[in-house]
Protein backbone atom coordinates (compact mmCIF):
# COMPACT_ATOMS: atom_id res chain seq x y z
CA UNK A 1 0.00 0.00 0.00
CA UNK A 2 1.31 3.20 -0.99
CA UNK A 3 1.55 5.39 1.80
CA UNK A 4 1.17 9.11 1.19
CA UNK A 5 2.21 10.68 4.52
CA UNK A 6 5.56 10.11 6.13
CA UNK A 7 4.77 11.97 8.84
CA UNK A 8 0.88 12.48 10.42
CA UNK A 9 0.39 14.62 13.97
CA UNK A 10 -2.70 15.73 15.17
CA UNK A 11 -3.87 18.15 18.04
CA UNK A 12 -0.65 17.06 19.59
CA UNK A 13 0.08 18.81 23.44
CA UNK A 14 2.50 18.79 25.78
CA UNK A 15 3.28 20.51 28.87
CA UNK A 16 6.17 21.10 31.49
CA UNK A 17 4.58 22.05 34.57
CA UNK A 18 2.94 25.19 33.80
CA UNK A 19 4.71 25.55 30.62
CA UNK A 20 2.88 24.68 26.93
CA UNK A 21 6.10 23.31 24.92
CA UNK A 22 2.96 21.88 22.30
CA UNK A 23 -0.67 23.57 21.93
CA UNK A 24 -2.77 21.49 20.03
CA UNK A 25 -0.25 20.95 16.78
CA UNK A 26 -1.63 19.18 13.21
CA UNK A 27 1.24 18.48 11.16
CA UNK A 28 1.15 16.22 7.40
CA UNK A 29 4.15 15.50 6.06
CA UNK A 30 4.25 14.02 3.07
CA UNK A 31 6.57 11.00 1.72
CA UNK A 32 9.75 11.91 -0.14
CA UNK A 33 9.89 15.22 0.63
CA UNK A 34 12.45 18.01 2.99
CA UNK A 35 10.11 19.90 5.73
CA UNK A 36 12.25 22.46 7.65
CA UNK A 37 11.00 23.07 10.50
CA UNK A 38 11.65 26.43 11.93
CA UNK A 39 11.30 28.40 14.76
CA UNK A 40 12.47 30.45 17.68
CA UNK A 41 14.41 28.77 20.56
CA UNK A 42 11.93 27.84 23.25
CA UNK A 43 9.14 27.55 20.62
CA UNK A 44 8.56 23.34 20.70
CA UNK A 45 10.29 22.69 17.42
CA UNK A 46 12.76 20.28 19.78
CA UNK A 47 9.99 18.78 21.80
CA UNK A 48 7.95 17.85 18.81
CA UNK A 49 11.05 16.34 16.99
CA UNK A 50 11.68 14.18 20.21
CA UNK A 51 7.94 13.07 19.92
CA UNK A 52 8.00 11.92 16.42
CA UNK A 53 11.56 10.31 16.91
CA UNK A 54 10.09 8.37 20.06
CA UNK A 55 12.02 9.74 22.66
CA UNK A 56 9.58 11.85 24.74
CA UNK A 57 5.97 10.79 24.70
CA UNK A 58 3.20 13.56 24.07
CA UNK A 59 0.56 14.31 26.52
CA UNK A 60 -2.30 14.58 24.19
CA UNK A 61 -2.97 14.11 20.01
CA UNK A 62 -1.98 11.31 17.99
CA UNK A 63 1.26 10.92 16.42
CA UNK A 64 1.71 8.39 13.44
CA UNK A 65 5.26 7.91 11.77
CA UNK A 66 5.61 6.03 8.60
CA UNK A 67 2.44 4.23 9.66
CA UNK A 68 3.58 3.58 13.36
CA UNK A 69 3.26 4.79 16.81
CA UNK A 70 6.91 5.76 17.32
CA UNK A 71 6.39 5.22 21.26
CA UNK A 72 6.22 1.58 20.49
CA UNK A 73 10.20 2.10 19.28
CA UNK A 74 9.57 -1.04 17.44
CA UNK A 75 12.89 -3.01 15.64
CA UNK A 76 10.88 -1.75 11.90
CA UNK A 77 10.53 1.76 13.14
CA UNK A 78 13.89 1.83 14.98
CA UNK A 79 15.40 0.43 11.01
CA UNK A 80 13.43 3.02 9.18
CA UNK A 81 14.49 6.16 10.26
CA UNK A 82 17.58 8.17 10.80
CA UNK A 83 18.66 10.78 13.33
CA UNK A 84 21.90 13.40 12.81
CA UNK A 85 21.52 15.22 15.86
CA UNK A 86 23.94 18.48 16.30
CA UNK A 87 26.57 15.99 18.16
CA UNK A 88 26.69 12.00 17.79
CA UNK A 89 28.93 11.74 20.65
CA UNK A 90 33.00 11.09 20.89
CA UNK A 91 34.64 9.67 17.54
CA UNK A 92 38.00 10.35 18.66
CA UNK A 93 39.06 6.77 18.92
CA UNK A 94 38.06 5.31 15.42
CA UNK A 95 38.49 6.06 11.73
CA UNK A 96 35.32 7.13 9.69
CA UNK A 97 35.33 3.53 7.91
CA UNK A 98 35.38 1.56 11.02
CA UNK A 99 32.26 3.73 12.42
CA UNK A 100 29.99 3.48 9.12
CA UNK A 101 30.72 0.08 8.79
CA UNK A 102 29.40 -0.50 13.08
CA UNK A 103 26.84 1.75 12.22
CA UNK A 104 25.89 -0.30 8.83
CA UNK A 105 26.16 -3.89 10.79
CA UNK A 106 23.22 -2.79 13.39
CA UNK A 107 20.59 -2.34 10.15
CA UNK A 108 18.81 -4.78 8.46
CA UNK A 109 19.45 -3.80 4.92
CA UNK A 110 22.23 -0.55 5.38
CA UNK A 111 23.59 0.94 2.28
CA UNK A 112 27.16 0.11 1.17
CA UNK A 113 29.32 2.18 3.94
CA UNK A 114 31.72 3.42 1.51
CA UNK A 115 29.29 4.75 -0.93
CA UNK A 116 28.11 6.47 1.83
CA UNK A 117 31.44 7.84 2.63
CA UNK A 118 31.55 8.86 -1.13
CA UNK A 119 28.18 10.57 -0.91
CA UNK A 120 29.15 12.73 2.02
CA UNK A 121 32.18 13.37 0.36
CA UNK A 122 34.66 11.45 3.09
CA UNK A 123 36.40 8.67 0.81
CA UNK A 124 39.49 10.50 1.12
CA UNK A 125 39.49 10.49 4.90
CA UNK A 126 37.84 7.36 5.28
CA UNK A 127 40.84 5.98 6.87
CA UNK A 128 41.55 8.89 9.25
CA UNK A 129 40.32 8.77 13.26
CA UNK A 130 38.06 11.28 14.17
CA UNK A 131 40.48 13.32 16.54
CA UNK A 132 41.48 14.19 13.57
CA UNK A 133 39.06 15.45 11.76
CA UNK A 134 37.97 19.18 11.94
CA UNK A 135 34.07 20.34 13.15
CA UNK A 136 32.85 20.13 9.39
CA UNK A 137 34.52 16.98 8.93
CA UNK A 138 33.15 15.49 12.35
CA UNK A 139 29.91 17.04 10.79
CA UNK A 140 29.84 15.21 7.77
CA UNK A 141 30.55 11.90 9.44
CA UNK A 142 27.50 12.57 11.40
CA UNK A 143 25.65 12.84 8.21
CA UNK A 144 27.13 9.53 7.08
CA UNK A 145 25.89 7.29 10.25
CA UNK A 146 22.87 9.14 10.09
CA UNK A 147 22.13 7.59 6.90
CA UNK A 148 23.92 4.55 6.21
CA UNK A 149 20.75 2.25 8.25
CA UNK A 150 19.19 2.99 4.91
CA UNK A 151 16.63 5.62 6.15
CA UNK A 152 13.01 6.20 4.69
CA UNK A 153 12.97 9.22 7.13
CA UNK A 154 16.19 11.11 8.35
CA UNK A 155 15.95 13.99 11.11
CA UNK A 156 18.28 17.06 10.24
CA UNK A 157 19.22 18.44 13.33
CA UNK A 158 20.94 21.58 12.38
CA UNK A 159 23.09 19.49 9.63
CA UNK A 160 25.39 21.76 8.60
CA UNK A 161 26.45 23.28 11.92
CA UNK A 162 29.91 24.60 11.34
CA UNK A 163 30.43 24.23 7.86
CA UNK A 164 31.96 26.81 5.66
CA UNK A 165 30.11 28.30 2.51
CA UNK A 166 31.74 25.59 0.59
CA UNK A 167 31.31 22.47 2.72
CA UNK A 168 27.78 23.69 3.50
CA UNK A 169 26.72 23.28 -0.11
CA UNK A 170 27.82 20.31 -0.99
CA UNK A 171 26.09 18.90 1.91
CA UNK A 172 22.56 20.28 0.42
CA UNK A 173 24.14 18.13 -2.38
CA UNK A 174 24.24 15.06 -0.57
CA UNK A 175 20.65 15.91 1.21
CA UNK A 176 19.17 16.39 -2.42
CA UNK A 177 20.75 12.97 -3.32
CA UNK A 178 19.03 11.48 -1.11
CA UNK A 179 15.64 12.75 -1.96
CA UNK A 180 15.94 12.00 -5.04
CA UNK A 181 15.71 8.36 -3.58
CA UNK A 182 12.45 8.96 -1.89
CA UNK A 183 13.56 9.94 1.45
CA UNK A 184 11.83 11.88 3.31
CA UNK A 185 13.69 14.56 5.43
CA UNK A 186 12.28 16.36 8.46
CA UNK A 187 14.67 19.44 9.46
CA UNK A 188 15.30 21.96 11.84
CA UNK A 189 17.76 24.73 11.20
CA UNK A 190 18.87 28.33 12.10
CA UNK A 191 20.06 28.84 8.54
CA UNK A 192 17.06 30.21 6.69
CA UNK A 193 18.76 30.45 3.32
CA UNK A 194 19.59 26.59 3.46
CA UNK A 195 15.61 26.03 4.60
CA UNK A 196 14.72 27.94 1.65
CA UNK A 197 17.16 26.25 -0.67
CA UNK A 198 16.27 22.90 0.38
CA UNK A 199 12.70 22.31 1.55
CA UNK A 200 9.83 21.69 -0.35
CA UNK A 201 7.24 22.81 2.75
CA UNK A 202 7.95 24.97 5.66
CA UNK A 203 6.73 25.02 8.96
CA UNK A 204 7.52 27.81 11.24
CA UNK A 205 6.46 27.07 15.37
CA UNK A 206 6.30 29.69 17.57
CA UNK A 207 4.82 29.30 21.55
CA UNK A 208 4.04 26.10 21.09
CA UNK A 209 1.16 26.31 18.34
CA UNK A 210 2.74 26.03 14.06
CA UNK A 211 1.55 29.52 12.80
CA UNK A 212 2.31 28.80 9.40
CA UNK A 213 3.24 26.46 6.56
CA UNK A 214 3.09 25.83 2.70
CA UNK A 215 5.90 26.30 0.00
CA UNK A 216 8.26 29.70 0.17
CA UNK A 217 5.49 30.93 -2.25
CA UNK A 218 2.73 29.74 -0.56
CA UNK A 219 4.29 31.65 2.64
CA UNK A 220 4.68 34.85 0.11
CA UNK A 221 1.13 34.77 -0.72
CA UNK A 222 -0.42 34.16 3.42
CA UNK A 223 1.68 36.46 4.51
CA UNK A 224 0.94 39.46 1.45
CA UNK A 225 4.27 39.81 1.09
CA UNK A 226 5.20 42.46 -1.99
CA UNK A 227 7.44 41.71 -5.29
CA UNK A 228 9.91 44.72 -5.59
CA UNK A 229 11.01 45.71 -9.08
CA UNK A 230 13.76 48.14 -9.36
CA UNK A 231 15.76 49.32 -12.57
CA UNK A 232 17.50 52.75 -13.29
CA UNK A 233 16.29 55.30 -15.54
CA UNK A 234 18.13 57.80 -17.73
CA UNK A 235 17.95 61.34 -16.06
CA UNK A 236 16.31 63.02 -19.25
CA UNK A 237 13.69 60.51 -19.50
CA UNK A 238 9.78 61.34 -18.77
CA UNK A 239 8.52 59.41 -16.35
CA UNK A 240 5.10 60.51 -16.10
CA UNK A 241 3.78 57.73 -17.99
CA UNK A 242 5.32 54.35 -16.83
CA UNK A 243 3.27 51.55 -15.75
CA UNK A 244 2.77 52.29 -12.19
CA UNK A 245 2.45 55.63 -12.01
CA UNK A 246 2.99 57.48 -8.26
CA UNK A 247 3.67 54.27 -6.92
CA UNK A 248 6.82 54.06 -8.01
CA UNK A 249 9.81 55.60 -5.65
CA UNK A 250 12.55 56.97 -6.98
CA UNK A 251 16.09 57.12 -4.24
CA UNK A 252 18.30 60.48 -4.35
CA UNK A 253 20.54 58.24 -6.99
CA UNK A 254 17.90 58.01 -9.29
CA UNK A 255 16.52 54.30 -8.91
CA UNK A 256 13.12 53.64 -8.96
CA UNK A 257 11.42 50.81 -7.11
CA UNK A 258 8.03 49.70 -6.78
CA UNK A 259 6.12 47.06 -4.40
CA UNK A 260 3.59 44.65 -6.77
CA UNK A 261 1.81 41.53 -6.12
CA UNK A 262 1.21 41.13 -9.68
CA UNK A 263 5.02 41.82 -11.34
CA UNK A 264 4.47 39.24 -14.56
CA UNK A 265 1.84 41.83 -15.25
CA UNK A 266 3.98 44.54 -14.26
CA UNK A 267 6.89 43.66 -15.73
CA UNK A 268 4.65 42.53 -19.18
CA UNK A 269 3.39 45.99 -19.32
CA UNK A 270 6.68 47.88 -18.63
CA UNK A 271 8.49 46.65 -21.01
CA UNK A 272 5.76 47.53 -23.71
CA UNK A 273 6.13 50.86 -22.40
CA UNK A 274 9.80 50.60 -23.04
CA UNK A 275 9.65 49.27 -26.44
CA UNK A 276 6.77 52.51 -27.67
CA UNK A 277 9.45 54.38 -25.62
CA UNK A 278 12.16 53.28 -27.90
CA UNK A 279 14.27 51.77 -25.10
CA UNK A 280 16.35 48.73 -25.75
CA UNK A 281 16.47 47.63 -22.48
CA UNK A 282 15.69 48.78 -18.55
CA UNK A 283 19.11 49.33 -17.08
CA UNK A 284 20.25 47.74 -14.01
CA UNK A 285 16.45 46.03 -14.01
CA UNK A 286 16.17 43.21 -10.88
CA UNK A 287 12.77 41.54 -9.68
CA UNK A 288 13.15 40.41 -6.14
CA UNK A 289 10.41 38.45 -3.87
CA UNK A 290 11.09 38.77 -0.22
CA UNK A 291 13.55 35.49 0.89
CA UNK A 292 12.48 33.41 3.52
CA UNK A 293 14.15 34.94 6.16
CA UNK A 294 12.52 38.28 5.42
CA UNK A 295 8.91 36.03 5.95
CA UNK A 296 10.48 34.97 9.32
CA UNK A 297 11.48 38.16 9.95
CA UNK A 298 7.72 39.37 10.05
CA UNK A 299 6.89 36.25 11.36
CA UNK A 300 8.65 36.16 14.75
CA UNK A 301 10.44 39.10 14.86
CA UNK A 302 14.13 40.51 14.77
CA UNK A 303 15.10 39.79 18.33
CA UNK A 304 14.18 36.19 18.16
CA UNK A 305 16.00 35.59 14.66
CA UNK A 306 18.52 37.52 15.87
CA UNK A 307 19.23 35.40 19.17
CA UNK A 308 18.62 31.89 16.83
CA UNK A 309 20.92 33.61 14.41
CA UNK A 310 23.72 34.20 17.18
CA UNK A 311 23.34 30.87 18.71
CA UNK A 312 23.90 29.04 15.75
CA UNK A 313 26.98 30.85 14.84
CA UNK A 314 28.41 30.02 18.57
Amino acid sequence: MLMTAAISVQGVTKRYGNVVALDGVDLEIPAGTVYALLGPNGAGKTTLVEILEGFRRADGGQVSVLGMDPQDRSLDFRSRIGIVLQSQGSVDQFTARELVHAWAAAYPNPMDPDAVLELVGLADHADRRGAKFSGGMKRRLDLALGVVGNPDLLFLDEPTTGFDAVARRQAWETVRSMTAQGRTILMTTHYLEEAEALSDQIGVIAHGRLIIEGTIWDLRRQLGSATRVSWRPAADLELDAIPGGNAWQQSESGRLTIETDRPTSLLSELIRWADAAGLDELPELWVRSPSLEELYLELVGEDETAEAASEAVE
